[in-house]
């Protein structure tokens, strides 16, 4: 990433269409590309790239079904099983969060180390 200021504020103008500009500083400070994530916080909107990952655990999903033995098709099936267990057992454990304590907000919450 580019040097560039942690926090910086500036107005923007919102378009009749609810349309927003990010500067262009902010564009290539973040290394943005053609999606943002948005997310509602509070009384804030935060804006942040998206960035390819393997947050999607495929990988160690992968590793354990070989390692029990799952191949072909099985595999397949199997893998697909499981990988589309990961969300609804992220959001339940982001809802038992939100209930059980007072500052997660979001999933970056539960993942972020303390600044």
């Amino acid at each position: 990433m580019a040097q560039g200021p942690r926090k910086k504020a500036r107005r923007i103008s919102i378009s009749n269409k609810r349309q927003i500009t990010v500067p262009k500083e902010y564009y290539d400070y973040l290394e943005m590309k053609s999606e943002a994530n948005i997310e509602l916080e509070g009384n804030k909107i935060v804006i942040t790239p998206v960035r390819e990952t393997n947050d999607d655990f495929s990988e160690f999903i992968l590793k354990d079904l070989i390692d029990e033995g799952y191949g072909g098709n099985e595999l397949l099936q199997e893998f697909n099983r499981r990988k589309n267990s990961i969300r609804p057992a992220v959001e339940a454990w982001l809802k038992d969060a939100h209930e059980n304590a007072e500052d997660v907000e979001s999933v970056s919450d539960l993942f972020d180390e303390d600044e």
